[in-house]
C-alpha cells in the first residue's frame, strides 16, 4: 500500500507540472507579437518573405528614388572614348511585406541594418547600366553594401561601385572642346508598369569636391528622365551626365605656339636676297617639313576621325603661309632672273653705245639703210617712238620688281595670319567659353 500510495503523489505531481508548463507556453505565444523588436519581428517576416514576387505584386508599380554620390572620376579615354567612375549609388523603396512597425507601433529602434549576405533574402531592383562596357566590381575587399529597413517597409540600399563607362566624344572643335560623359541607369526586367525610376529631390547627385583631372575641368551635372522602349516593351531609364572642359593649354605650348614660330621664321625669306637661293630653298623646304612633323604630333592625341579638327585647321593653314612664301620666291626668282638676259652678247651690244634704246615690249629692233652716195652702208638701232628707255634701265626694273615683291609680302603675309588668327580663337576660344 505504500508502495501505491508512493507512486500516486509522483504521478499527480508530474501532471500538475505539466499542465503549468502548458500554460505557461500558452501565455508567451499569446503574448509574443506584442513584445517583439524590431529585429525579431523582422526575422519572422523573412522566414515567410518571398523575393521572386516585386513588392505590390498585381498592384501599382514600385517607385525607386536614386541618388548619386560620385567618389571619383577618372582614367578619361579620348581613343577608346570611355572613363571610369567610382560611385555610391543609393536605391530607395517600399515594400509592403517588410512593415516590422505594425507588430509594436513604439519600436525603439529607427531602422534595422543589414549586412550584404540579406541580399538573397530581399527583393532589389534589377538596374543595370545601359553604357556600361564591362560588369561593376567592388573596389577592393572592404564592405560595399548597406541594407537599411525602417518600421513601414522602407529600404535604403546603398552600394559602392567602380564602373568603366562608354562616352561618345565629338572632336571637331578639339583642343577646345568640351564633351559631356554620362551614366545611364534602365531596368533590366521590369516595364514602367512594374517599376519606375526617378532621381531623388532636391539633390539627386553629389560630386566629391576633391577630385581633380590632369587633362579636363569637371563642369556642372544634369539629371533627367530617359524612359526608353524596347520591342519588349518600356523601360524606366534615368540619366545624369558631367561635363568636362578640355585644358587647351598644354596644346597651345606643345603645338600652336610652335606653328606659330614656324610660319614667323619663313617670313624671313623675305628679307634675303633674291639672288641667294640655297638660302632660301633651305629655309623655305626646312619650315615646311617641320610644319608636317608638327601636325602629324597632334594627330596622335584622338583616334583617326572622318571629320577636321579645329587644331587640324589651324596646322592646315600654318603650312599654307609657310608653302605659299616658298611660291613666292620662286616668283620673285623668276622675275630677278630675266636681267640674265641682258647680260650676255645683246646686253654688251646694247651698252656698247650710250645712245642705244630699245623699245618696251619688244627689246631691240636693228635695221640696216639705204646706202649713201659713198656706197657705205650705215648701220644704226631703229628707235620705237614710244616707250623708250636706255638697256641698264630695264635691267633696274627687274631687278627692283624683285626686291619690291619681297617688301609687299613683308606686310601682306603678317596682315593676313594676323586676321586668321583672330578669326580661329574668336571662333574656338571666346565664343566656346561664352
Amino acid at each position: 500500500m505504500f508502495v501505491v500510495f508512493c507512486l500516486t503523489l509522483v504521478l499527480n505531481a508530474a501532471v500538475a507540472d505539466l499542465q503549468d508548463h502548458h500554460n505557461t507556453t500558452s501565455m508567451v505565444e499569446h503574448r509574443l507579437p506584442q513584445n517583439k523588436t524590431g529585429t525579431f519581428a523582422l526575422y519572422d517576416l523573412l522566414r515567410k518573405y518571398d523575393k521572386r514576387f516585386r513588392p505590390n505584386f498585381r498592384g501599382s508599380n514600385v517607385r525607386v528614388t536614386v541618388q548619386m554620390y560620385v567618389n571619383d572620376l577618372s582614367s578619361i579615354s579620348d581613343s577608346a572614348m570611355d572613363y571610369k567612375l567610382i560611385f555610391f549609388l543609393r536605391q530607395r523603396w517600399n515594400d509592403p511585406r517588410l512593415r516590422y512597425g505594425d507588430y509594436e507601433p513604439e519600436v525603439t529602434q529607427p531602422f534595422v541594418t543589414l549586412d550584404e549576405s540579406a541580399l538573397a533574402d530581399i527583393w532589389v531592383p534589377d538596374v543595370f547600366f545601359e553604357n556600361g562596357k564591362g560588369a561593376a566590381y567592388p573596389e577592393g575587399k572592404e564592405h560595399t553594401t548597406l541594407i537599411r529597413i525602417y518600421p513601414q517597409g522602407d529600404i535604403l540600399f546603398t552600394r559602392k561601385l567602380s564602373f568603366l563607362l562608354s562616352c561618345p566624344m565629338n572632336f571637331q572643335t578639339f583642343p577646345f572642346d568640351t564633351q559631356n560623359c554620362g551614366i545611364q541607369m534602365e531596368s533590366y526586367g521590369y516595364t514602367t508598369d512594374d517599376l519606375s525610376l526617378e532621381w531623388a529631390e532636391p539633390e539627386p547627385l553629389e560630386i566629391n569636391s576633391n577630385i581633380r583631372l590632369p587633362e579636363y575641368d569637371l563642369g556642372g551635372w544634369k539629371s533627367f528622365q530617359c524612359d526608353v522602349k524596347y520591342l519588349t516593351g518600356t523601360f524606366s531609364c534615368i540619366k545624369a551626365t558631367f561635363s568636362l572642359t578640355r585644358r587647351y593649354e598644354h596644346y597651345i605650348l606643345q603645338a600652336f605656339l610652335p606653328c606659330i614660330f614656324l610660319v614667323i621664321l619663313s617670313w624671313m625669306s623675305f628679307w634675303i636676297s633674291p639672288d641667294s637661293v640655297p638660302a632660301r630653298v633651305a629655309l623655305g623646304i626646312t619650315t615646311m617639313l617641320a610644319s608636317i612633323t608638327l601636325s602629324s604630333y597632334s594627330n596622335g592625341a584622338t583616334p583617326r576621325l572622318s571629320y577636321t579638327r579645329a587644331i587640324d585647321i589651324y596646322m592646315l593653314t600654318c603650312a599654307v603661309f609657310v608653302f605659299l612664301t616658298v611660291v613666292e620666291f620662286a616668283g620673285v626668282h623668276y622675275v630677278f632672273r630675266r636681267r640674265a638676259r641682258f647680260a650676255g652678247p645683246l646686253g654688251r651690244l646694247l651698252r656698247y653705245d650710250n645712245k642705244a634704246t630699245l623699245a618696251v615690249p619688244q627689246l631691240v629692233k636693228i635695221t640696216m639703210r639705204e646706202p649713201n652716195h659713198n656706197d657705205v652702208p650705215e648701220w644704226g638701232v631703229a628707235k620705237d617712238q614710244q616707250d623708250n628707255m636706255a638697256a641698264d634701265d630695264v635691267i633696274n626694273i627687274h631687278v627692283k620688281l624683285s626686291c619690291k615683291m619681297d617688301v609687299v609680302s613683308r606686310f601682306l603675309f603678317p596682315t593676313l595670319f594676323l586676321i586668321f588668327n583672330i578669326a580661329f580663337w574668336y571662333k574656338y576660344v571666346v565664343q566656346q567659353s561664352s
